[in-house]
Parts: structure tokens; C-alpha cells; sequence
């Protein structure tokens, strides 16, 4: 917990909490963009998604997934948007990582579109091409394995002796022309 962390202090008094375990609460949300929006945050203080451990990362998602399907189920929700501002550019507003769950139904004048950004067909092979090399590092669920070392010879191989035919062959194959 952060003294200075608003979501924290809101956990600690336990207002408008509708869920919560050892590591996750689901808090309505206190500018609601539609009645049942909630917010899933973890207890722990992380003020980026990058920060929360793989772990805890996953069991925050399957909550996510669960409240979903209650929202839908409670709100006579149609659709429900799941959306993490993560950074400041991105709207985060407050330095602890969250994540809305937003319930949607038909013509709510919600509105969460945008327009496409025209982007060159060079400047897009080269972002793919950076995003493709970020993405190598990326590893879910496997046990990173030493790279073996090629194997080496115990002993030089010894030179073998070569006859005057041999000889001559080598000798024009290694000419330089």
C-alpha cells in the first residue's frame, strides 16, 4: 500500500468494494461512464501493468473475465469494455495500475472510436519489423533452457599425408587466380 495512492487508500476504507481476495478488489467505479462500470485493481501498489508479476497478472485477468460475465448478467449488459490506461499518455490518471470493465448496451452513446491513423507503408514494415524483434523475448509458460555450447574437438585432427597427385590437386584448388 501507498499512503499518498488514492486507489490504496480507497481499499483500506473499503468503500464500494463489491469484491475482493488476498491479491485483487473490484470497486465501482467512482466516475462511472455507465451504472455497473467497475474497476479490478490489485491490492499491491504497481503504478504500471508492466510492474504486476506474471502471476498476479493472470489471476487479475481471469477476475476481469468473471466480473464480465456478472455484469452481463446484472445490468442485462449487451457488451462490456475492458480497458487498462497504462501511462500517462495512455489517460492514467492515477499511479496504480487498474483495469474498467465498462457495461455496454445498444445505442448507450458511449463512444470509444477513433479515427485511423494513415501510416506509411515503410514506416509500418519497420515497426513490424521492431515489434517482431521486441516479441522474441517473449516467453509465457516455458522454462528458459541454457543454450548449449557447440560441441569442440578434444584434439586437433592430424594432417593427413597427402600423395604427389593429392598433392598437386590441393595445390591448384588453394592457386589464387
Amino acid at each position: 500500500m501507498n499512503d499518498k495512492c488514492l486507489l490504496c487508500k480507497e481499499l483500506e476504507t473499503k468503500k464500494s468494494i463489491i469484491y475482493e481476495d488476498d491479491t485483487v478488489a473490484v470497486i465501482m467505479g467512482p466516475a462511472p461512464a455507465a451504472p455497473g462500470h467497475v474497476i479490478v485493481v490489485p491490492k499491491k501498489h504497481y503504478p504500471i501493468i508492466e510492474q504486476i508479476p506474471d502471476e498476479e497478472f493472470g489471476k487479475i485477468f481471469n477476475i476481469v473475465n468473471k466480473v464480465s460475465t456478472a455484469i452481463f448478467e446484472s445490468v442485462e449488459a449487451t457488451g462490456t469494455n475492458i480497458i487498462v490506461q497504462n501511462g500517462v499518455a495512455a489517460g492514467q490518471l492515477i499511479p496504480h495500475s487498474f483495469i474498467h470493465v465498462i457495461p455496454r448496451k445498444d445505442d448507450d452513446n458511449i463512444d470509444f472510436q477513433w479515427q485511423p491513423k494513415q501510416i506509411a507503408p515503410e514506416q509500418f514494415s519497420k515497426v513490424e519489423a521492431n515489434l517482431k524483434k521486441a516479441a522474441e523475448s517473449i516467453e509465457i509458460g516455458k522454462k528458459k533452457e541454457k543454450k548449449k555450447e557447440p560441441v569442440k574437438a578434444k584434439k586437433e585432427p592430424e594432417k593427413m599425408k597427402a600423395t604427389k597427385q593429392e598433392n598437386y590437386m590441393i595445390k591448384q584448388l588453394e592457386r589464387i587466380p
